[in-house]
C-alpha cells in the first residue's frame, strides 16, 4: 500500500496570511466591501473568489469577483519578501519527498500566488494544486482529491497537513487522514 501526503501552502509551507488579508481588505474596500478580520480566518481555504463573493453577499454588494480578485493579485506581489518559510514543515516534506514518498500541495489559493514563493524557498513536490484546478474551494475535499488523482494514490492512503479548519473538514469529507497543524507564531 503507497501513501503520499499533501501539504497546505498558506499556514503550513508559508507564513503569508496576513498578507493575503492585508491584500483582500484594500482590494474589497476599493469596491466599499468590508471584510471581518475573524471571518476571513475562519475561512481560510476557500478559494479567493467565494471568499470575496460572502464578503460582498454580506455587504450587499455587487461586485466582479474576477477583477477584485485580479486587484489582490496584483497588491499580493508587494508582500512576497515578507513570505516565510515554516521549516518545520519544509524539512518534513523534503524528507518526505528524499524518501521516494509521493508529495503533493495543494491550496485555496491562485498557483500564481504561492508557487514563485516555493522556488523562493527551494520547495518542490510531485503534484501541485490550486484554485484554478477545482470549482470549490475547502471544506470541500475537491482540493485534495484532485492531488490525490495526480499523485495516483486512493484517498485513503494520503494524509493531509493542514493549518485551518476548512482545510480539515475538507480532508477528513475526501476520506483522508489529516494532520491539523498549529504553528507557534500568531500571523493574525
Amino acid at each position: 500500500m503507497s501513501f503520499a501526503y499533501i501539504f497546505d501552502v498558506d499556514g503550513v509551507l508559508l507564513r503569508t496570511m496576513k498578507a493575503h488579508f492585508a491584500c483582500y481588505e484594500q482590494a474589497l474596500a476599493e469596491s466599499n466591501v468590508p471584510i471581518d478580520k475573524r471571518q476571513f480566518y475562519a475561512q481560510a481555504g476557500m478559494t479567493g473568489q467565494e471568499q470575496i463573493k460572502y464578503f460582498a453577499a454580506k455587504a450587499g454588494v455587487e461586485v466582479d469577483a474576477e477583477k477584485i480578485y485580479a486587484r489582490k493579485g496584483e497588491l499580493f506581489r508587494q508582500y512576497k519578501d515578507a513570505a516565510e518559510a515554516i521549516h518545520c514543515n519544509v524539512r518534513l516534506l523534503g524528507a518526505l519527498k528524499s524518501a521516494g514518498v509521493p508529495v503533493a500541495i495543494a491550496s485555496g489559493s491562485s498557483r500564481k500566488s504561492w508557487v514563485p514563493l516555493l522556488a523562493k524557498f527551494g520547495i518542490q513536490a510531485d503534484a501541485l494544486v490550486g484554485a484554478e484546478d477545482v470549482q470549490r474551494g475547502k471544506p470541500h475535499p475537491d482540493l485534495f482529491l484532485r492531488a490525490a488523482e495526480r499523485l495516483g494514490v486512493q484517498p485513503a492512503n494520503c494524509i493531509v497537513i493542514e493549518d485551518s479548519e476548512a482545510g480539515v473538514d475538507a480532508a477528513r469529507a475526501a476520506g483522508m487522514k489529516v494532520m491539523h497543524f498549529y504553528d507557534n507564531v500568531n500571523e493574525t
